[in-house]
């Protein structure tokens, strides 16, 4: 009779629910329409109706003028982020938010996309940090 090495009975015991969470349906997902703040990462999808019906994508920042921490500005400055919607297996389509101008906010399908916030919050006055360190913070309202 063969016997299982105990490291790898422990690496199965301890990595089976990680590869149980990767591959969950997101059509199982709770919907998130609540008004709440969702993050939305760099090329990840949401799901705010909780099915693969709807889903909506960070694509880029295309402009971070937000006023630093260690500055004092006049205004609080803007943010603009593209994002992007899709229904089911349709194409993906793009749309732009604005932090701190118009349009801040988007209605599709019966759902509106609000545009709460984006972080990390510059802290010293530069150029636009890489793509993949942003998360714009999305609210959905039925």
């Amino acid at each position: 009779m063969r016997t299982v090495p105990r490291w790898l009975l422990v690496a199965t015991v301890l990595t089976a629910p990680l590869a149980a969470a990767c591959h969950a349906n997101p059509s199982e997902a709770t919907p998130v329409l609540n008004g709440a703040s969702q993050a939305v990462r760099l090329g990840r999808e949401v799901h705010p109706t909780g099915t693969d019906a709807f889903r909506v994508a960070l694509v880029s920042v295309e402009q971070d003028s937000r006023c630093p921490r260690s500055v004092v500005c006049v205004s609080a400055g803007t943010a603009e982020i593209v994002i992007a919607y899709r229904f089911g297996m349709g194409p993906m389509v793009p749309v732009r938010l604005r932090w701190g101008a118009a349009p801040r906010d988007t209605l599709i399908g019966g759902v509106r996309v609000i545009f709460d916030s984006l972080t990390p919050y510059p802290s010293v006055p530069g150029p636009l940090l890489p793509q993949d360190r942003y998360t714009a913070w999305l609210s959905f309202k039925q």
